[in-house]
């Protein structure tokens, strides 16, 4: 159903100022407006081959003789008009709903994304912990477990149903996020050693400046700011998506 609103808005843009952009509404109402304009010996011309037609498709005879009014012509052509008029506006009316429709829709998903990315934000804003991690830390240096908290809970957490975006280059990001910081946990976890007290090592602090281990640290470096440069970029998305 329309509201009032609703229904000036279509009455006064659809009706006063009909699209004609529908091929319907331009037959009807070309046709109406040729009754009008067009000469009476075309107007026969016109009506006999209209009922030529009914004669073909009805199976019934009608004759000539109820079309020749001339008054009778005007009016048909200006019934045809209106005709195309009403058939504008109820299929602009049909259009204005469904555009209205889909709108809510929209919106209704949007308002479902807003919802994840704002518990998105809440375990890794920028300012975290984790995130400052991935940007800043040289994993030639020790650090403690907690850096890694926010990585361990986003894969453990966000790794279901509940937690896919609708939006598609939302939820592209996230999968690449995901599948970043498993591939960076799993090589991180197989290399640290433990120094005690929540504390890990790759071991480049005692002593062990072999080639091998300025590798692996600019091999882990270079993935943890792949990483922080997915996270980034799915804020980014976000804000700009969500209008966030």
């Amino acid at each position: 159903m329309f509201n009032k609103k609703e229904v000036k808005e279509i009455i006064w843009k659809k009706w006063l100022f009909p699209d004609f952009t529908n091929k319907l509404t331009w037959l009807i109402g070309g046709t109406g407006v040729t009754v009008l304009l067009t000469p009476i010996a075309f107007k026969q011309l016109f009506y006999n081959w209209l009922v030529d037609t009914f004669n073909l498709n009805a199976g019934e005879h009608y004759t000539l003789a109820e079309l020749q009014s001339n008054t009778a012509d005007y009016w048909l052509g200006f019934g045809m008009v209106f005709l195309a008029l009403a058939h504008n506006i109820g299929y602009q009316a049909f259009i204005y709903k469904s555009k209205k429709l889909a709108q809510v829709e929209k919106q209704n998903l949007v308002k479902a994304d807003t919802v994840l990315f704002d518990e998105f934000i809440r375990l890794l804003p920028s300012n975290s912990e984790t995130v400052y991690f991935l940007k800043e830390h040289d994993l030639g240096d020790s650090f403690h477990y907690d850096k890694l908290k926010g990585i361990d809970e986003f894969i453990s957490d966000w790794n279901d149903a509940e937690h896919e975006f609708i939006n598609k280059d939302l939820e592209e990001l996230r999968i690449t996020l995901l599948k970043k910081m498993k591939v960076f946990r799993a090589k991180l976890s197989s290399t640290i050693q433990s120094k005690g007290d929540g504390w890990f090592s790759i071991g480049l602090n005692d002593l062990e400046f072999r080639p091998e281990i300025f590798a692996l640290r600019d091999e882990l470096n270079g993935m943890a700011t792949g990483v922080f440069e997915t996270h980034q970029q799915l804020i980014r998305t976000g804000r700009f998506v969500l209008n966030f």
